[in-house]
């Protein structure tokens, strides 16, 4: 659940308040006259939602995740190789 805090309260401890996002990976609502004005996320979590917002404006692609979607429901699995023609070759660990 996010944090909540006035914008004054944010204004005095932003730094704080930007070190401890990137360790605690939490959503921080800053409200105005009691209202919720602003929400201030990680620089990694900024950019999870931004890839996100990519693949859901690309129609094609929704489109073919949704009818994935349905062939999972459907019970339907494939394979590496019946998906991309070649069969999954393992890398060797490195020692």
């Amino acid at each position: 659940m996010a944090r909540v805090l006035s914008l004054s309260e944010a204004k005095t401890h932003l730094s704080k308040l930007v070190a401890d996002l990137d360790k605690k990976e939490e959503e921080l609502v800053i409200t105005r006259n009691g209202r919720p004005a602003a929400v201030l996320i990680s620089a990694d979590e900024y950019e999870s939602w931004r890839e996100t917002r990519e693949i859901r404006r690309n129609r094609a692609l929704m489109s073919e995740i949704k009818r994935g979607l349905r062939q999972l429901e459907k019970g339907q699995r494939f394979t590496f190789e019946e998906v991309f023609g070649e069969p999954l070759r393992l890398r060797k660990k490195a020692r």
